[in-house]
C-alpha cells in the first residue's frame, strides 16, 4: 500500500523539490539547454560594459564561453550566421592575461601572437 507521509516530511520534500526546480530552471536558463543566456537582461559587453546593442553594432555572443561582446569593441565586422566563436574558443586555448590575473573573457593576441591580453585591460589601463 502507499505509506502516508506526516506534515513535517512532506514540506521537507516539497522545498528540496523547490529547490531544485530553482537549481535546474536557473542552470537551464544560462545555459544552451535553456533560452540561453543572450536573453539574460544583466548581460554587458565584456569590453565595454554596456547592456546596449544598437543597428551596426549588434552584441555578439561566444557559442563555446558565453562571453558577450559588441561588434565594434572587438572588431567584428559583420555578424555571422550561425555560430560564433571568441578568438579563444576558435584556436583552442585558454590563455592568462599579461595585465591581470582575471580569467576567461574577450581577448586578443598581442602582435607577438603568443601572449594575451583583455581587450578591456589593453583599452582601460592607461600606460598599454
Amino acid at each position: 500500500g502507499i505509506l502516508e507521509l506526516d506534515e513535517y516530511t512532506m514540506e521537507r520534500v516539497m522545498e528540496e523539490f523547490e529547490q531544485r526546480c530553482c537549481e535546474n530552471m536557473n542552470h537551464a536558463i544560462e545555459t544552451e539547454e535553456g533560452l540561453g543566456i543572450e536573453y539574460d537582461e544583466d548581460v554587458v559587453c565584456d569590453v565595454c560594459q554596456s547592456p546596449d546593442g544598437e543597428d551596426g553594432n549588434e552584441m555578439v555572443f561566444c557559442d563555446k564561453c558565453n562571453i558577450c561582446v559588441h561588434q565594434a569593441c572587438y572588431g567584428i565586422l559583420k555578424v555571422p550566421e550561425g555560430s560564433w566563436l571568441c578568438r579563444t574558443c576558435a584556436l583552442g586555448v585558454q590563455p592568462k592575461c599579461l595585465l591581470c590575473p582575471k580569467k576567461g573573457g574577450a581577448m586578443k593576441p598581442t602582435r607577438s601572437g603568443t601572449k594575451w591580453v583583455h581587450v578591456s585591460c589593453a583599452l582601460w589601463i592607461p600606460e598599454v
